[in-house]
């Protein structure tokens, strides 16, 4: 008979944070339009390819912003203060999103990079300073938008990326302005944002623990 042994408990398996699961819902769901556009590319819309362009610019200036913004909420200044500094900050990005906005003809970015300011300043509002591991997770955050960005293209500038559904046809109907590499071969910004986003919603699930400290940005 054998003798038994008594060991520590197994530990319980680790479920998703709720909150995880609903931020990332619509990180998923702006990947599978940028690959449902990919394959069908009319299928959202004719111009669709070049509104999820658009969507690639503004979310660069929201990557961008993103430091600045943090520095003024995690700061030590006056409510009064925090607010002024991220509506100066925010006029500035309005204008500069208001520029790609005017070359798309499209004015539906502006709305949306002030939704997102105002989510960022209703904790200023109404008075509550991030502490203790709400901080912790806005810097993971920043940290891990400025990362998987960059990783969204470095991988889509420097390898091919297949064209799928995006025909020559299909480019000419975009009217895209200007030049580059986007605009002569638009299926790489497409492939970046089903990357991009993909990557941001399991992230988001996680709430980026895969990020270390010494990866976290200085914002106090």
């Amino acid at each position: 008979m054998k003798e038994r042994v008594d060991g520590p408990p197994p530990a319980p398996a680790r479920r998703l944070p709720v909150s995880g699961v609903v931020a990332a819902l619509p990180d998923f769901g702006l990947a599978g339009a940028f690959l449902v556009t990919w394959i069908v590319p009319n299928a959202l819309g004719r111009r669709v390819v070049a509104y999820l362009m658009l969507v690639m610019l503004v979310e660069f200036l929201i990557v961008h912003s993103a430091a600045f913004m943090g520095s003024v909420v995690l700061g030590k200044a006056s409510r009064r203060e925090k607010v002024r500094s991220l509506v100066g900050v925010g006029v500035f990005y309005t204008l500069l999103i208001g520029g790609f906005a005017l070359g798309f003809r499209a004015w539906w970015p502006l709305w949306t990079f002030w939704g997102l300011t105002l989510n960022r300043l209703s904790g200023v509002l109404v008075g509550h300073a991030p502490s203790g591991q709400e901080r912790e997770l806005l810097k993971r955050h920043w940290a891990a938008g400025v990362m998987l960005y960059l990783m969204g293209v470095f991988v889509t500038t420097l390898f091919p990326m297949p064209a799928f559904g995006i025909t020559p046809a299909v480019v000419r109907a975009q009217q895209l302005p200007g030049g580059g590499l986007w605009v002569d071969e638009p299926q790489r910004v497409i492939a970046f944002g089903c990357i991009y986003f993909t990557a941001w919603g399991v992230s988001e699930l996680f709430e980026h623990r895969w990020l270390g400290r010494h990866a976290m940005p200085d914002l106090d």
